[in-house]
């Protein structure tokens, strides 16, 4: 019901803040309804980012771009050179009733004119009009892609996820790698101690699955004791270092060790012509003969 309602107010949402925006913003004319019409285009919260990173990058030379609305966000961000001075700048993010949205920090090559410091405030100003929706759309979204137990992507995000990535490798390829787990004698475990204490043994198995990816990679619970991996960009081989973290992990854990919990792999590679079916049946199927051959460490 609250994604519904939050949904139908959309449309009536982008009403109000257009009958506003001449109240909260000094732009007039023309171009400034081209450009929310541009921002509320955006398909999502990562689209709009991108727009506004765009737009605000023709007004000033950026070196680093972040905004901190709950959660942080690179919007920009350019390798550092030796020696080289940046100018930092910090932007409070208001709404209609003046709470804070969040905060934008800028880096810049240059500092800052008094021309650009208005231009930048009033597209900021443009900006705030949209971004309370695509926040909280965006928050939804997650709340409908995520495992309700351990946090981690569910298996409806998963398809979605891997779906893309193959799309995108086949139209410019980066390294893709897919991987398989699922937990040893976790049957066991419920047998014996209940579904409570198997809860928590996916719980935090789960955290200890996050902690050892990158930030770039992502993590799934495909239901009951099944987790993926998404590896990008990665080589073939990138599920072995993670696979020796994850190992270390699990002996170290004290909740986990004391349940003698371990787990399986099986790691596929993407190249040319694969598509999701083949690419998740060779994980699939290296996740079976490891098993079956007893194979409890990194090498095959």
């Amino acid at each position: 019901m609250e994604n519904t309602s939050s949904l139908n107010g959309f449309g009536h949402g982008i009403e109000q803040w257009v009958q506003q925006m001449e109240r909260l913003t000094p732009l007039t004319g023309q171009d400034t309804y081209q450009q929310l019409q541009e921002l509320l285009r955006q398909r999502d919260l990562d689209a709009l980012l991108a727009i506004f990173a765009e737009r605000v990058a023709k007004i000033v030379r950026i070196h680093t771009l972040h905004l901190d609305c709950g959660q942080p966000h690179s919007l920009i961000a350019h390798a550092p050179q030796a020696r080289q001075m940046l100018h930092s700048y910090r932007f409070e993010l208001r709404g209609q009733h003046e709470q804070l949205l969040g905060q934008l920090q800028y880096e810049l090559e240059q500092p800052l004119s008094d021309s650009q410091r208005r231009q930048l405030g009033q597209y900021h100003q443009l900006f705030c009009l949209p971004l309370p929706l695509y926040l909280r759309l965006s928050r939804l979204e997650q709340q409908v892609r995520l495992d309700h137990l351990t946090g981690l992507g569910n298996r409806s995000y998963f398809d979605e996820a891997i779906g893309r990535a193959v799309e995108q490798h086949c139209r410019e390829p980066h390294g893709l790698v897919l991987v398989l787990l699922d937990l040893d004698r976790f049957k066991q475990v419920n047998d014996t101690w209940g579904h409570p204490v198997g809860d928590l043994v996916l719980s935090r198995f789960a955290q200890l699955l996050q902690g050892c990816i990158r930030g770039t990679d992502q993590a799934f619970r495909l239901g009951g004791d099944e987790f993926a991996l998404l590896l990008q960009p990665a080589d073939p081989e990138a599920w072995r270092p993670v696979w020796l973290r994850l190992q270390h992990v699990l002996h170290s854990h004290k909740e986990l060790s004391a349940f003698s919990v371990g787990c399986s792999l099986g790691a596929a590679s993407w190249h040319s012509g694969m598509d999701v079916q083949r690419l998740y049946a060779t994980a699939d199927a290296h996740l079976y003969a490891r098993k079956k051959a007893g194979v409890n460490g990194p090498s095959e």
